[in-house]
């Protein structure tokens, strides 16, 4: 006997992991799932289910104490320290958070946005001579870098050892031995950049570490360590597919452009609208700390849910049209993306990233005004690690300018 529809379908999910799909099969596999089990099993990765109704996401999101981020948000479960305050929660999230918001908080955009600006146009300014480049390897994958080296302190000729090692751990968190190595790696290298400040202080956030306490006590290298590893994962990565995405989307539509072109105050809506569709990272694992029940599945105690962002964002219960690009779409508390997560975990690096992709595409269409894609259909979204999903390359031309 052939098996019908439904068990085609639950055997895919079985099947289903980043680590084995791309993000277009795994929204397809989502959106067919949606309707026959909003909350599916999939046996990878150690086993764990997936979250994909947009209530459901947010409901594991705002209860902490029932869906725990300790000691892990990604599979497989790997012998590494936590990122922090990513993978804490109360009362050791608390002043990690504490900490983290000295770098990142809603002030931090306007004091870094106008040095952000001058580093897009040195960075624009490398290629608009050679009338053609390729915006993810010499644009999008640079400009993240340096809103994180602004508002971390990082000095510009760390920028590409920075780069390389986040490239580093995004490409090893599959395979735990190595990626113990590429934490360890980034994690001497920010050790080094923060003592470094308690010899020669500045007026800036590794200083802040340098002189932070936690309990009344120092960091200890570890800790400065982890905290680094923190930022690299969270900052970068992500950044790079969301500017990525919103170049392709604008760049490919020429409405969208027009009325983009003829009103700038519009990018902002082009940032959400691209956030929301175009995922960055699909979403974090969470454990359950009790058994609980979620649409009539049982979750066990100490099982792993994905509460998938990438799925939540397209509920069509809750957005029109979900997988369309609509500039005007209208976004309030009811239905807000979940693109930065939710409740105390929500990224507090967002002002920042959303920040970074209105000023890059601000000065790409202003300094290079009829800047178009070579092949804007070729282009597709692969995982890069994790749960990230971006476009690896985006070839353009352009008018050459001095």
């Amino acid at each position: 006997m052939s098996a019908t529809p439904d068990e085609k379908l639950l055997d895919a999910l079985s099947r289903y992991s980043s680590y084995n799909s791309t993000p277009d099969e795994a929204l397809q596999l989502f959106e067919e799932a949606r309707g026959v089990c909003p909350v599916a099993h999939s046996d990878e990765l150690g086993g764990y289910h997936l979250l994909l109704d947009y209530e459901d996401v947010k409901k594991a999101h705002a209860d902490w104490e029932t869906f725990s981020s300790s000691p892990t948000v990604v599979l497989p479960v790997a012998p590494r320290p936590e990122f922090p305050p990513l993978e804490y929660d109360p009362p050791a999230h608390t002043p990690w958070r504490e900490l983290v918001s000295e770098a990142f908080n809603a002030e931090t955009p306007l004091r870094i946005e106008g040095e952000v600006r001058k580093d897009i146009n040195k960075l624009i300014d490398g290629f608009a001579g050679r009338g053609s480049c390729d915006l993810v390897a010499d644009f999008a994958e640079e400009v993240p870098l340096f809103a994180l080296c602004r508002a971390i302190g990082f000095d510009e000729n760390k920028r590409a050892e920075v780069r390389r090692l986040t490239i580093q751990i995004l490409a090893s968190f599959e395979d735990p031995e190595k990626g113990a190595a590429a934490f360890q790696e980034f994690a001497e290298f920010g050790v080094g950049e923060v003592m470094a400040r308690a010899q020669d202080p500045r007026d800036d956030f590794l200083t802040k570490i340098a002189r932070a306490e936690l309990d009344g006590r120092p960091l200890t290298p570890m800790e400065i360590g982890q905290l680094m590893n923190s930022f690299l994962i969270a900052g970068h990565g992500t950044s790079v597919a969301g500017l990525t995405s919103l170049l392709h989307e604008v760049l490919s539509r020429p409405d969208v452009r027009q009325k983009i072109t003829e009103n700038p105050d519009l990018i902002p809506g082009a940032v959400e609208e691209t956030l929301r569709l175009h995922t960055p990272f699909f979403g974090l694992y969470r454990r359950a700390t009790r058994a609980v029940e979620i649409q009539g599945v049982e979750i066990p105690k100490d099982n792993y849910l994905l509460a998938c962002w990438a799925a939540a964002n397209r509920d069509p219960k809750v957005y029109d049209e979900p997988a369309e690009f609509q500039l005007d779409r209208k976004f309030s508390r009811r239905n807000r993306h979940l693109t930065f997560g939710f409740g105390l975990h929500t990224c507090p690096g967002a002002p920042v990233a959303r920040m970074e992709m209105r000023v890059a595409l601000e000065e790409l269409l202003r300094r290079l005004p009829d800047v178009n894609l070579v092949d804007p259909e070729s282009a597709k979204y692969e995982f890069q690690g994790t749960e990230t999903a971006a476009i690896t390359a985006l070839p353009a031309r352009f008018t050459p300018v001095s």
